[in-house]
């Protein structure tokens, strides 16, 4: 197995761990993830006081950083790893997807978006 996919996976963890550690560990130098709700995307740099403020926001919500992940579609293409996800943050109505890009170096590009059900559930 390359090392793309332990890189991918120690990624995963960090996240569901909130482990700052294992998310740099993971991540290649030109590192770049990015929120539709934040001005500039996060870097490696930034990655950790995003990590923080993301918490705070989803802890407002009712989570406990307990997440679902679904309909995952992974593709190996040219050394690099590309997953497509969908995610629901468990006890809030969050969900979106997720675009995870991964080499050998550590996981180069992160995109998702994202919205609240309950914003939708009154039409």
């Amino acid at each position: 197995m390359s090392n793309r996919f332990a890189l991918r996976s120690l990624y995963i963890q960090g996240w569901y761990e909130l482990d700052i550690t294992k998310l740099l560990a993971a991540t290649a130098k030109d590192f770049i993830f990015d929120d539709p709700r934040e001005p500039i995307p996060v870097n490696r740099n930034s990655l950790e006081k995003y990590m923080h403020d993301w918490v705070q926001t989803t802890r407002l919500l009712g989570s406990t950083n307990e997440w679902t992940l679904a309909n995952e579609v992974r593709q190996d293409n040219d050394g690099v790893l590309i997953d497509w996800e969908w995610w629901e943050l468990d006890n809030t109505s969050l969900c979106g997807m997720a675009f995870v890009k991964t080499r050998d170096d550590g996981v180069f590009m992160e995109k998702i978006t994202y919205f609240d059900r309950t914003v939708y559930s009154n039409r």
